[in-house]
């Protein structure tokens, strides 16, 4: 009997020494790459210091993983990086623990505003990109998407993206639907907008790169290509140029997985992360657009003239309704399928 009790009484202390670890970590997934290293220079190094605090980042992204994990009760993750799209809709599936906002200024989520189940912390947008060696002057260059469609006046070869998002709003765009009334979109008039080009573009290409990848090989001279993907190239000495007309504006959020033995360390951790440097530092390394609206003072103006968040590109861009393509990307990707299949 003492054996046994010395047994149990050593599991014991090993199960609170692993629950005393725990509270001195947070576990963060995000979407891994280049993007991926730079938080962990601009976010999560940083923030392990400030907070005295163990950052153990993983990658990649991924709902199907989220969602096995919170459904086995023992979450591998407190807080994931995800597309503001899947905020809502992991929201619906009982993934998410609901933000307190008593501990975080919302203010830091700018535009998007404070969401039940998400810290929106990065803006980008998707738009047209052009070839500057096609198009060397940009008084001459296409500046939208009805441009994009109008092949007598821009002829050459052209890509889109090979996924349903993102391409209808385009479609409805060229066809001269109004920005501020493209939600709910007008599903059958896309289609048929979409009808017109589709003998023009020569690639559906495999997102978020191969556009890009198409442009600066010459097999295309226009293509939909996301705002950081741009920065970076053009840093590097790409010859391509974004049009902010009629980009689509999107955004990335914090969420905090449902059953996370670290809710409050979690919500440190956003609160650290959104604070007006970490942001500032991320946006230099990524071209990706700060939601906190301190932290663009602290950018350098070389870098805020490719940020989807500055305010004359803003004035200028379209903003992607999350919600509707939560409750709608299903069908409409089961629709696409079909579509491209077609002759």
């Amino acid at each position: 009997m003492p054996r046994l009790r010395y047994a149990i009484y050593t599991i014991i202390l090993s199960l609170l020494a692993l629950d005393l670890a725990n509270a001195d970590e947070v576990r963060v997934l995000h979407y891994g790459g280049v993007f991926g290293q730079a938080m962990k220079e601009a976010f999560f190094e940083p923030a392990a210091k400030e907070m005295n605090t163990a950052v153990i980042d993983q990658s990649r992204t991924d709902m199907a993983k989220i969602k096995a994990s919170v459904e086995s009760g023992k979450p591998e993750w407190d807080v994931v990086n995800v597309n503001t799209l899947e905020v809502g809709r992991g929201a619906r599936e009982g993934l998410w623990e609901k933000i307190d906002w008593s501990a975080i200024d919302p203010k830091v989520v700018g535009p998007v505003g404070p969401l039940d189940y998400g810290v929106a912390f990065i803006g980008f947008s998707i738009g047209l990109t052009y070839s500057t060696k096609e198009y060397p002057d940009p008084t001459k260059a296409p500046q939208s998407w009805a441009d994009f469609w109008d092949v007598k006046k821009f002829p050459g070869p052209r890509a889109l993206e090979n996924r349903v998002r993102y391409q209808l709003e385009f479609a409805l765009l060229a066809d001269g639907v109004p920005r501020d009334k493209l939600y709910p979109l007008d599903v059958d008039r896309a289609f048929r907008k979409l009808d017109q080009i589709k003998p023009y573009i020569v690639t559906w290409a495999r997102p978020p790169v191969q556009p890009l990848e198409l442009l600066m090989r010459g097999e295309v001279v226009m293509a939909p290509v996301l705002s950081d993907v741009v920065f970076d190239a053009v840093k590097k000495g790409g010859a391509i140029a974004p049009v902010w007309n009629e980009s689509l504006y999107l955004t990335n959020s914090w969420s905090i997985v449902k059953g996370s033995p670290n809710v409050k360390k979690a919500t440190e951790f956003i609160k650290t992360v959104t604070q007006p440097a970490y942001e500032a530092r991320l946006a230099e390394l990524t071209g990706y657009g700060p939601m906190n609206p301190d932290a663009l003072a602290l950018v350098k103006p070389e870098t805020r003239k490719w940020l989807p968040t500055e305010k004359e590109h803003l004035a200028r861009e379209v903003q992607f309704d999350n919600e509707y393509w939560a409750k709608n990307e299903a069908a409409l990707i089961e629709r696409w399928t079909r579509w491209l299949a077609e002759k």
